[in-house]
């Protein structure tokens, strides 16, 4: 067990120096299990690497914004309809790979509509095909604001 004044200088020799590389949480851990013990390891550890003011320098902060949870009352079906896309999947005979899904927020109504890519124009065209042309316009679709529902055809649509 390393006694607690040694523990600064193992922690600036395997993290801080040349050979240490400034490596993450979970490197310096993983070399510093190898040689020593001590209590309480992994939290000197972490303590350390944030505090480390080269990682903080290079690696900027690690702040992640959230959005607020929101509370959405609906009154009617297809007032807002929910939709993402799973996969990717084995490719079916028909030569899909994707599955788009709808949900209507008000019924709770879902819908699994197979499509082969998930560019911009493929989801639209299916959103359109599979649940506008049979159900009316939702008043608000919601999606998780991925790269293909950010598109400028999607802002048209």
């Amino acid at each position: 067990m390393l006694q607690k004044s040694r523990i600064p200088e193992v922690l600036r020799e395997t993290h801080d120096s040349a050979s240490g590389g400034h490596f993450g949480v979970m490197k310096t851990l993983s070399k510093k299990r190898e040689r020593y013990f001590w209590d309480r390891i992994r939290a000197g550890v972490e303590k350390w690497c944030r505090d480390c003011h080269a990682c903080g320098a290079r690696k900027g902060t690690k702040t992640r914004t959230k959005g607020r949870l929101q509370l959405y009352n609906v009154g009617a079906p297809l007032e807002r309809m929910a939709f993402d896309i799973l996969g990717h999947f084995p490719v079916t005979t028909k030569g899909n790979r994707y599955v788009l899904v709808l949900m209507d927020y008000f019924t709770k109504w879902p819908e699994a509509i197979p499509i082969p890519d998930q560019e911009a124009l493929t989801v639209a065209e299916e959103l359109v095909r599979s649940s506008i042309l049979y159900y009316g316009v939702p008043m608000v679709l919601h999606s998780d604001q991925g790269a293909n529902f950010n598109s400028v055809l999607f802002t048209e649509l």
